[in-house]
């Protein structure tokens, strides 16, 4: 005979000090990946409510919705909160989280992500892939700390802004990209609306001069294609932009792509993102920093988790392992630094 969830509770809890909280929040974007957040969530909470759990859920119905669904849920008291989109998604509800200073609203909460947006990088980390993974998640996963990225922007009204990001941002044609994706219909899949959208960007976008400094230091002055800040290791729906960064090692992965033929771009580096065999190409230059500043000659649009948020200048820094994130085990070791 099958056991109980709350007998298999139990059972955890004799063995595991990581144990799920039998009722879980859920906040759930239906319009994320073409429409299937919406349609993959009934399932998925029908399979949550067999298995004995107690599921409150709310869905978005606008942009920047789930910031303020989240913070309502972690002050009222949730502890188990699953987050049903892509990585936009995940940045609202981190930014919801987070108070502006970067300390958690709570630190005993834990997020448990279910990917069915566009990128879907940051789940990517972990090896999450699918939907179907959250039951399993909840009942056999681990816990996992985690880096978040902060940045200090410009809005689009000139406005000084903060906002979080747990994965990459980035200036440049990584940002003009992701806004063509956000316009898009997204229908063939991350991969290929980000290559598509890639390729179109690339035969349109021009370098801009700009600074960069890491760690207090100016390390590059010039024209530039793209600046890119890694926590994460995957970008624009799999490309593996940052193949040594790490989620939890207090830094940043900074890289700047020089101006460069776009035949080059092109038929040379655009495939070998994807593998992440850019790294040492000549166009490509890499640090790594806690503290990181870009100032452009113009304001020239940032992107970070798939968000527009605003424009330079901007200061990035890290949050060291303020989010808790619920990841498959064994997952959460190969994110750490030895």
């Amino acid at each position: 005979m099958s056991q109980s969830l709350p007998e298999q509770l139990q059972h955890q809890r004799a063995h595991l000090s990581d144990v799920v909280e039998q009722t879980i929040y859920a906040i759930i974007n239906p319009a994320a990946g073409s429409g299937r957040a919406g349609r993959t969530w009934p399932r998925l909470r029908h399979e949550l409510t067999a298995l004995g759990f107690t599921v409150h859920d709310v869905l978005t119905e606008a942009p920047g919705q789930a910031i303020r669904l989240a913070e309502q849920l972690v002050t009222a008291g949730a502890r188990e909160l699953i987050v049903v989109g892509g990585d936009g998604t995940l940045n609202e509800v981190v930014n919801g989280i987070i108070d502006f200073q970067g300390r958690p609203r709570r630190r005993d909460l834990v997020i448990t992500p279910v990917p069915c947006g566009t990128g879907r990088d940051f789940a990517r980390l972990f090896g999450i892939t699918r939907p179907e993974q959250l039951a399993s998640l909840l009942l056999n996963g681990e816990r996992c700390q985690v880096d978040v990225g902060v940045l200090d922007f410009r809005t689009p009204d000139g406005n000084l802004a903060r906002r979080c990001f747990v994965n990459m941002a980035d200036i440049g044609l990584g940002a003009e990209t992701a806004a063509w994706v956000s316009t898009s219909t997204k229908r063939l899949g991350g991969f290929l609306s980000y290559l598509i959208g890639a390729g179109r960007t690339i035969l349109r976008h021009r370098s801009h001069p700009l600074e960069l400094s890491v760690d207090g230091v100016v390390v590059y002055r010039g024209p530039a294609m793209m600046v890119a800040l890694a926590n994460g290791r995957f970008h624009a729906g799999g490309m593996r932009l940052a193949p040594m960064a790490s989620v939890s090692d207090g830094r940043l992965e900074v890289f700047v792509l020089r101006d460069v033929p776009r035949r080059e771009l092109l038929f040379r580096l655009l495939p070998a993102v994807y593998r992440g065999r850019h790294v040492g190409h000549p166009a490509v230059q890499h640090w790594q920093g806690q503290v990181v500043t870009i100032h452009a000659h113009v304001p020239l649009r940032i992107e970070m988790d798939g968000e527009q948020p605003g424009t330079t200048d901007v200061t990035a820094g890290v949050l060291h392992r303020v989010l808790t994130v619920r990841v498959p085990r064994g997952s959460c070791q190969r994110e750490h630094p030895v």
